[in-house]
């Protein structure tokens, strides 16, 4: 076990792009951060099975041994371990100009599903690489450490890269058809069922590939995540409902398009701006 560290802030940290915040490997418990954490994060899952929540979005992710998962900065966020086996997490926190570009660059931002890297455990030995040259190295802000834990830390984002495919041009063709058939079929599931109790999870039982696979795919081929386009669907049919009804109570809408009246009024307030009832107002006003 290599517990939570928490790197001394350069003192010209514009001359390090990409630079750690914080970095550790142990057992997780349930953490949860209403303001986010300061910096992107990084998590390697080594043992064990847990759930990652997105609080703004209530977008859920299960996270399993030998996947990697980034979050963005400053967004409020829990998780937890779902198994009784020991949930054994390896995670860094890092900074810098280029961090937000090598994440999208490497495919896990913005919004992407977890990815299982094909040289894991190099990575998993990269963070506990870090880890130690910060506790060896304590309390000393040289030229010479901070280049070495920048690129520490830019080897670490090279290890993670999503690896091209090696299938030939006829397989490719192959599992492109079958891909492209499955996402029509969900987004046919979507657009029928939205107004239903739907699950990310069902949808991708459904169409035969599991539930990060399925939102890997979803995302590549629409731009969104899975969970994103059925949220739109909702929000446009509650605007329509709204239109049509100046007298509909904000929970019967919410009741008609399967969500919980408080989380409904969230997602709303986040994506418009304003609660259910004051759009009301605005649009009949107008």
């Amino acid at each position: 076990m290599l517990p939570f560290s928490l790197i001394e802030i350069p003192r010209d940290p514009n001359r390090f792009p990409l630079y750690p915040y914080s970095v550790g490997r142990h057992i997780q418990y349930h953490h949860v951060r209403p303001g986010g954490f300061p910096v992107y994060q990084i998590f390697l899952i080594r043992s064990g099975k847990g759930l990652f929540r997105d609080l703004e979005t209530g977008e859920e992710t299960v996270l399993e041994p030998g996947m990697a998962f980034a979050y963005p900065p400053d967004r409020s966020h829990e998780y937890y371990p779902l198994s009784l086996e020991r949930w054994h997490v390896g995670f860094i926190g890092f900074h810098g100009d280029l961090s937000q570009g090598l994440l999208e660059g490497i495919g896990m931002l913005p919004a992407s599903p977890p990815l299982r890297p094909e040289r894991f455990e190099d990575c998993w030995e990269q963070v506990g690489s870090i880890w130690h040259t910060v506790n060896q190295q304590a309390g000393r802000q040289d030229e010479q450490v901070m280049q070495e834990l920048s690129v520490a830390l830019y080897r670490l984002l090279l290890l993670l890269r999503r690896s091209a495919s090696d299938t030939g041009p006829s397989g490719r063709l192959e599992l492109e058809n079958v891909r492209n058939e499955a996402l029509q079929k969900a987004v046919s599931l979507i657009n029928e069922h939205f107004t239903e109790p739907l699950l990310v999870s069902n949808l991708a039982a459904a169409v035969g590939y599991s539930v990060q696979h399925f939102q890997r795919l979803f995302l590549q081929e629409y731009g969104i995540t899975p969970h994103k386009y059925l949220q739109n669907l909702r929000l446009e049919r509650a605007l329509q409902l709204i239109r049509e009804n100046a007298d509909i109570p904000v929970q019967d809408i919410a009741l008609n398009l399967g969500m919980d009246t408080n989380y409904f009024i969230r997602i709303f307030r986040n994506t418009y701006g304003c609660t259910p009832g004051t759009m009301r107002k605005r649009l009949h006003e107008s």
